[in-house]
């Protein structure tokens, strides 16, 4: 049983740890400067760490995935709640309100952020593509994985432009859904839409392939 359990636990000593940098850089942030304006990103890092909760349940229950229906419901809050990982990546843009005397400190710590944020994505995506293996023939799987991340990149604009939350598709699915409509009918008028879907997504594509092809040329 030891035998089992310390490996397991082994896969999680750096998604901690990452998880405490992150704070702990925050609460030094919080004492050096008496400010609470990036307490968001706890509340942003939670949204982001929804997905890999939702893969590692799949991964614990993988006899779901021979069900017909059974992995459906949390295959769709991980797709829903997905861009809410990458999403951290445009929390780069608060820099703007640090002042010249931390800026320096809020470059590490979001930085910091941003690193962790894109682990777990890579995590996630990564358990979600082992999983995806026992529904679809494999040279299938990777145009999938990048239309996760096209549709990622979409969710980004979606929630940093247009402030449209992951739960908004139940809230206001209708006003949500023109809003979604309108950027497609007129592709022309919102060339940011498409600049921002596809350049988001052109750095996920690259990073996690990029990352995984690392990782095999090593293994070989």
């Amino acid at each position: 049983m030891e035998k089992i359990i310390i490996p397991k636990l082994r896969e999680f000593y750096i998604p901690i740890g990452g998880l405490l940098l992150c704070f702990i850089l925050l609460a030094i942030r919080i004492k050096m400067t008496g400010s609470f304006f990036f307490l968001f990103l706890i509340w942003n890092l939670f949204l982001a760490f929804i997905p890999y909760a939702c893969s590692l349940l799949l991964i614990s229950k993988e006899q779901w995935m021979q069900s017909s229906w059974k992995w459906i419901p949390i295959a769709m809050i991980w797709l829903l709640f997905l861009p809410n990982t990458p999403y951290l990546i445009s929390d780069l843009q608060h820099l703007q309100h640090s002042s010249p005397d931390v800026i320096w400190y809020d470059i590490l710590m979001l930085i910091a952020f941003v690193w962790y944020a894109l682990f777990i994505m890579y995590l996630t995506v990564s358990d979600m593509q082992k999983l995806l293996i026992l529904k679809l023939r494999p040279q299938y799987i990777s145009y999938v994985i990048i239309g996760v991340f096209i549709l990622c990149g979409f969710g980004i604009y979606l929630g940093r432009f247009l402030r449209w939350n992951s739960w908004d598709i139940i809230q206001n699915p209708m006003s949500l859904a023109n809003d979604i409509w309108y950027q497609i009918r007129y592709p022309f008028i919102n060339s940011k839409t498409w600049i921002v879907t596809f350049g988001y997504a052109a750095i996920m594509i690259l990073s996690f392939f990029g990352l995984q092809f690392t990782h095999s040329k090593h293994k070989n």
